[in-house]
């Protein structure tokens, strides 16, 4: 997708912030993690936890208990990816339990969140029922954000004891998470009615992003219900590739005259050429 003239230029601020600290030294690091530029303390946090080291490790911990809501979410966001000793693993996810489950700061307990989730990535099994625990009650959370980053950590793990929670998540009030919870279901290939019948749903929403996770997945699933949405999206002035490609998962020969058109006017390019192929293929079978 195209990205907006405000999307590339807040890109091009946080790649000057990161060209600003790459080359400090750990005591200014540290300064910046309370500058009251966020973006700019953001950066400084991802610098030191690159650079790892036992006082980067000992002032995340101790800022966990801040008064500054910020400074909680950067120690937050520090401690998910820093490398750490095993004894200090079992402490900081047991400390990043307590700050997604209790911090009075939406912002602090998604960035816990996400960063709990990336621990027990880390640690994999050992910590799997963990996040499932946790995913259960951050899912009920008020805050979009902290609903949303509980979709996100959903999709690094493939265990369906997280199906019945990605559903809610499916039917969630927000386009955001929404999307979150399509793509975990898609990236672990996770497959039941109930699933097929949320995706359904959710080719009515006006969010693109949303949409496209939910033709994705019908698409492979052979849900002939996605039909029509598909047609459409393949009839627009801009087609991705992707959409081209769920032709061929579908195998529904009535997407043939849409995918000619789009040979006609764009030519013959890989993903359409074999998305032909096989609807042309199962033609000749009926």
């Amino acid at each position: 997708m195209t990205r907006s003239a405000y999307s590339k230029k807040q890109e091009n601020i946080e790649f000057q912030y990161w060209q600003r600290c790459r080359f400090l030294p750990e005591d200014k690091l540290i300064a910046l993690l309370g500058h009251n530029n966020f973006k700019l303390s953001l950066e400084a946090a991802r610098v030191s936890l690159l650079k790892g080291g036992s006082r980067v490790i000992k002032v995340a911990q101790i800022n966990c208990f801040s008064n500054n809501y910020r400074t909680r979410a950067l120690a937050a966001f520090i401690l998910g990816e820093i490398n750490l000793s095993a004894k200090e693993e079992k402490q900081v996810i047991d400390k990043l339990s307590d700050l997604a489950l209790t911090d009075k700061s939406a912002t602090v307990r998604s960035y816990a969140v996400v960063s709990f989730g990336r621990r027990c990535n880390e640690a994999k099994k050992n910590f799997s029922d963990s996040l499932i625990s946790l995913a259960e009650n951050t899912i009920l959370d008020k805050s979009v954000n902290v609903r949303r980053s509980t979709a996100f950590i959903l999709s690094m793990f493939d265990n369906e004891a997280s199906i019945p929670l990605l559903i809610k998540l499916l039917k969630d009030s927000h386009s955001e998470v929404k999307d979150w919870a399509a793509f975990a279901v898609n990236i672990n290939g996770y497959d039941t009615p109930e699933i097929r019948n949320c995706f359904v749903l959710l080719l009515n929403e006006n969010n693109f992003e949303v949409r496209y996770e939910a033709i994705i997945g019908l698409s492979k699933w052979k849900d002939k219900r996605v039909t029509e949405v598909l047609i459409k999206e393949l009839s627009k002035d801009i087609v991705y590739d992707e959409m081209v490609e769920a032709a061929g998962y579908l195998g529904n020969v009535a997407l043939l005259p849409v995918l000619y058109e789009i040979k006609k006017k764009w030519g013959l390019f890989d993903e359409l050429n074999t998305s032909i192929k096989i609807l042309e293929h199962l033609k000749i079978k009926l």
